[in-house]
């Protein structure tokens, strides 16, 4: 969300948003991370940390980006389990490190947990191969 909010903000996510711009893409599971997505900027507006008007112009573009959809693990299997246990993670972010894991992708995110979790797991961060 640090393309939505001014207090996130931060170079990774602005050097992720200009090789997107050069026709790069990223890697998300299928249908999560657009709720995800949803949901955020729902909260922001709700919140008052950006406009209505704001938040529909931020959906368009994250519904614009190069996107590569992945099937999401099974929520309720061995593996996710696992990860959620073993690294203290949500649902939601022990999918991503499963995806990243299992695709050798580098994760992209500000979540102090979850770049814990990946570093544990050997997963690189993505400012680390730049």
């Amino acid at each position: 969300m640090a393309w939505v909010f001014e207090d996130e903000a931060n170079s990774d996510a602005d050097a992720l948003a200009e090789r997107l711009r050069e026709n790069d893409s990223v890697v998300v599971p299928a249908v999560l991370w657009s709720l995800e997505v949803a949901n955020a900027l729902r909260t922001g507006v709700l919140k008052k940390r950006i406009t209505p008007e704001r938040a529909e112009e931020r959906r368009v573009a994250f519904a614009n980006l190069p996107v590569v959809t992945v099937p999401c693990p099974h929520g309720l299997g061995d593996s996710l389990k696992a990860l959620r246990h073993t690294h203290g993670l949500t649902s939601s972010d022990a999918t991503y490190l499963a995806v990243a894991i299992e695709h050798s992708l580098a994760l992209a995110t500000n979540d102090d947990p979850l770049r814990k979790a990946a570093k544990k797991a050997g997963v690189s961060l993505w400012r680390e191969r730049g």
